[in-house]
Formats: structure tokens, sequence, C-alpha cells
């Protein structure tokens, strides 16, 4: 699908191709859609952003990545509120980029548990949400927000998520880690935390960007279960 540059600036057209070569040359499945969240997030003019990966066995999505979205709200939707999402099997079930609300009444979402319990309290509004398959098989998605005092999302995302969409399925079809790991890339940010380095000194070892080192952190602690930095060091330590 053709992107009309007129709706772009040149950095956005800059992040656009940085996206699509991260996809290209990014490795493991689970390990680029988080290097890419970030940027996905800033192309598509959004305030949060979340990904999560398709668990065959427990029929759900797990296994999340996210952007400014807050570490224990995101634990809570994992253990319990996801029981009540009526949104996400909706989205799901297009197998395209589609606004949410394209798919429930904006009155029926505001009305719902899931909106009442995690989307409000997180300030997310405006939704956009793709799910990407790779010959049948559920390989990851995007879930990105907007809050209130944002404008809703239209045909520039759309196209957007669908131009990058071939990209995403072929990376994201690559061999992942086991469920529950951490990324190479998250556990060599753990390791350095571990070392005592500060975020801005791992960025600069790592020559990764200040939010992405905060991103794997915040990823990590999701999947041990961890409450905080020296938490974390413990945990992966006792690996």
């Amino acid at each position: 699908m053709q992107i009309n540059q007129m709706t772009m600036t040149s950095y956005e057209l800059d992040l656009f191709a940085q996206v699509v070569w991260r996809l290209r040359t990014g490795g493991a499945g689970d390990d680029v859609r988080q290097q890419v969240l970030g940027d996905v997030t800033l192309l598509l003019r959004s305030d949060f952003g979340a990904s999560y990966l398709w668990d065959s066995g427990l029929s759900r999505s797990t296994r999340c990545a996210a952007v400014n979205i807050d570490a224990q709200m995101l634990r809570e939707y994992d253990k319990r509120i996801h029981v009540n999402d009526i949104l996400t099997p909706a989205l799901r079930s297009r197998r395209q980029a589609i606004c949410v609300d394209d798919v429930i009444s904006r009155r029926s979402l505001e009305q719902s548990e899931l909106y009442a319990e995690f989307l409000k309290p997180c300030w997310m509004h405006h939704g956009v949400n793709i799910f990407f398959f790779n010959q049948g098989r559920d390989v990851g998605d995007l879930r990105i927000w907007r809050s209130v005092d944002q404008p809703a999302f239209g045909i520039r995302e759309l196209s957007l998520l669908n131009a990058l969409t071939p990209y995403f399925q072929k990376a994201l079809a690559a061999e992942m880690p086991p469920k529950g790991a951490l990324s190479p890339r998250e556990r060599a940010v753990v390791e350095h935390v571990a070392a005592g380095r500060s975020d801005k000194e791992i960025a600069r070892i790592m020559s990764i960007g200040f939010t992405t080192v905060r991103t794997h952190l915040k990823n990590a602690m999701i999947k041990t279960n961890s409450g905080n930095r020296t938490e974390l060091a413990m945990r992966m330590g006792a690996h």
C-alpha cells in the first residue's frame, strides 16, 4: 500500500524506514517487536503502545511489551482483567488494522469492565489494533492508544499499519525464545543493572536509546514478576 508522503514529516519518513530496517534485521520475533514498538508508537503519533504474542495453549495473548503503560496495571491485566476483555477477541477476528470504534460502540466500551479497570486508569481512550498472521498462525499484535485529549485514529494510521504488515508478519514469525524467557537484549540490560550501571550508562554501552533501556527493563520486570531493579537483578542472578 502506498503511503502519502504529504501525511508524514521528513522525520516520520525516516522513522518508517528505520522500523522497516529493524524488522528485516532485528533477529527473533520477541526481540524485534520490542525494538520497534516505541518507534511505531511515535510514527502513529500516539501516547501508548503494547504488543502481545499469542499463546495457543492458553488461547490468549501473553508476553507483553509496552510503551508508557504502567507495569502494575499490565500485571493486573495479565492476572485477571483479561478474562473480561470483550475487545481483543473482536479485534483479533478482523486480522487487519482497525480502529477500536469500528468494532464496538463508544458507549458499550465505556460501560465495560475492561475500560473501567484498565483502559481508563491508564488514560487510553482512542485505539487502533492489528493482529499479524503468518500462514494462518497468530504471530503477534500491536495495540496503539491515544489519550482522551488527542484526535481519533484515521486513514493515515491504518495505511501505515497495513504498509508495515508484511514486514511484521515475517519478523514475528521468526523463531522465538521459550515462553517467559527474556530476550537477548532484555537479559543484557538486566546484566548491566546487576553490575550497578545506570540507565544512561547502559544506553551508551549498548548503543540504544535511553527509553529503549527503560522499555527492556519494564518488560523484564513483568516477565520475572519483579517489583523493582534490585529484585530484578537478584532474580536473574539466581538463574
